[in-house]
């Protein structure tokens, strides 16, 4: 069962009444423990998220996130997401023909269970935005970033109910973006301990549509 596929139906099901969305949903059938940490000692990236993917295969129930708890922004990182084919986490890139023009890249967080979280950065209205599409609500927006070049706290503000990190906005944005430009992972730890780590070694060369529309 692919968790892509369960938020495909439910971001359709928003064209709806409310009292479609399923509310969230336990796992009933989890993968064994043994073959989980089998997949959580696989040293890449790629195939650690293969085999993650082929144990959820057998579950029979993943947890659904409540959608009607989501905004725009969280919806707009995982339905560009689900233009990925493939289990890599480089960025996906797309970009509007209109003024201002809006650039928008994405990709999955590694090494954990879906549903991924997604770190998407953006180029809306001539502003630059960073922001993270979580899988579970945090109530805290202070956060500790690192990449193996540089390390430091940021305070992120939470929208859409928790589900959406985002940095400030404009000018603090650029300089954050900045730093993290020459590393090739980006972890997260958020408030509450937890931590997400993406893929940003095409970071450089990914970002340069963004940097063009917002003109920086």
């Amino acid at each position: 069962m692919s968790f892509l596929l369960l938020v495909s139906s439910l971001i359709a099901s928003l064209t709806g009444a409310p009292a479609d969305i399923r509310p969230a949903q336990e796992t009933t059938t989890e993968p064994p423990l043994s073959a989980l940490l089998q997949c959580r000692s696989e040293p890449s990236p790629l195939i650690r998220l293969d085999c993650y993917d082929r144990l959820l295969d057998k579950v029979d129930n993943i947890a659904v996130i409540p959608l009607e708890k989501t905004g725009p922004a969280w919806r707009q990182a995982m339905e560009q997401e689900m233009k990925r084919t493939d289990h890599s986490t480089g960025f996906i890139t797309t970009q509007s023909e209109g003024i201002p023009t809006r650039v928008i890249l994405t990709t999955p967080a590694i090494g954990v269970l879906p549903p991924r979280p997604v770190l998407m950065l953006s180029c809306i209205d001539n502003i630059t935005r960073i922001q993270v599409a979580l899988a579970k609500p945090q109530d805290s927006g202070t956060v500790m970033i690192s990449t193996d070049i540089t390390q430091f706290s940021a305070d992120w503000f939470l929208r859409e109910n928790g589900y959406l990190l985002e940095s400030s906005r404009g000018l603090p944005g650029i300089e954050q973006l900045k730093r993290l430009m020459t590393g090739h992972t980006l972890t997260i730890k958020t408030g509450n301990g937890s931590q997400i780590t993406f893929n940003i070694s095409q970071l450089e060369q990914a970002v340069k549509p963004l940097r063009t529309a917002c003109r920086w």
